[in-house]
């Protein structure tokens, strides 16, 4: 279903750039000749009236763009460019698209292209884009106008037009297209890996081992320290040690002065030891003492 708008163009004859013309009119019985009114050329009826084409373009309606080395309002300006220079439409000489600068030999910086570098890229993935055109160049593993898409699954690279060399149902990286570690077990990153693997099992059996062996050391320590110090029970069945302590006395049994004998008594003390008392028994026996030059 269509739906079309005419415009009421209210034009008077009067009116500045308007350009009146007469059309003929033919018709089966009669030919006659029509006045009508429009703007005139670089002209275009605009907010009701005509007014001037805008730049870069002129001729009937502004229906077309200015020719080569002229820009500007109704193309009525002539360039005079030089260098690394053209001739834009609309602003005149200007740089090639792409470059900016004094003598335009600058290339746009990062995130910005086109005429003098006034247009902005807008691409993810940190993606640069022409400068000249502005596309987007995504990096490998993405695609898309703005690389916002991975590639699908099977695909790989720049553009996505690597294909993976995978068996079924396994991945590969979107980037170099390198299968997963189930489809490639013997590849560096896993042998180090199992290299890894196995060196931390051996430090902690290591590890035990020393332990093991530092616990043992240690309790045998202990015991030869305890054996060292430790006391002797003590034996209650056998008598304790004693000393008989010896005195001299005169024997009763002479009178006489010239020959005598000194008889020793004793007197049980009990010895007193530093120690516990140990199954040990010994008597000193009575001793007759003489005095000397007595016989």
């Amino acid at each position: 279903m269509f739906a079309y708008i005419d415009i009421v163009i209210t034009l008077k004859t009067g009116d500045p750039h308007v350009c009146p013309k007469l059309v003929k009119i033919s018709n089966p019985s009669v030919t006659q000749k029509e006045l009508d009114i429009e703007c005139c050329p670089d002209y275009i009826y605009q907010n009701r009236q005509c007014e001037a084409c805008p730049p870069g373009k002129f001729g009937q309606d502004c229906s077309l763009t200015c020719l080569n080395n002229y820009y500007g309002v109704q193309c009525k300006q002539m360039c005079n460019c030089t260098g690394n220079k053209k001739c834009d439409p609309i602003h005149g000489c200007v740089c090639y698209e792409g470059f900016t600068g004094k003598f335009c030999k600058d290339v746009c910086p990062t995130g910005r292209y086109g005429v003098n570098c006034n247009e902005e890229c807008f691409c993810a993935q940190d993606a640069k884009c022409d400068p000249v055109t502005g596309v987007c160049l995504c990096p490998a593993g993405w695609f898309g106008d703005h690389c916002t898409k991975e590639c699908p699954f099977g695909k790989f690279g720049k553009d996505c037009n690597g294909t993976c060399d995978c068996s079924n149902d396994v991945t590969c990286d979107v980037i170099n297209g390198k299968c997963s570690e189930k489809e490639d077990p013997n590849s560096d990153g896993d042998i180090n890996e199992s290299k890894g693997t196995v060196m931390i099992y051996i430090m902690m059996a290591a590890a035990v081992i020393g332990l093991v062996c530092v616990v043992t050391m240690t309790l045998k320590a202990k015991e030869a320290l305890c054996r060292k110090v430790q006391k002797p029970k003590k034996d209650t069945t056998k008598p304790k040690i004693k000393r008989r302590k010896a005195q001299r006395r005169l024997s009763t049994n002479s009178e006489s002065a010239q020959i005598g004998s000194f008889i020793i008594e004793t007197k049980v003390s009990a010895l007193q030891l530093p120690f516990e008392e140990e199954d040990l028994y010994c008597e000193i026996e009575d001793i007759e003492v003489t005095e000397p030059g007595r016989y």
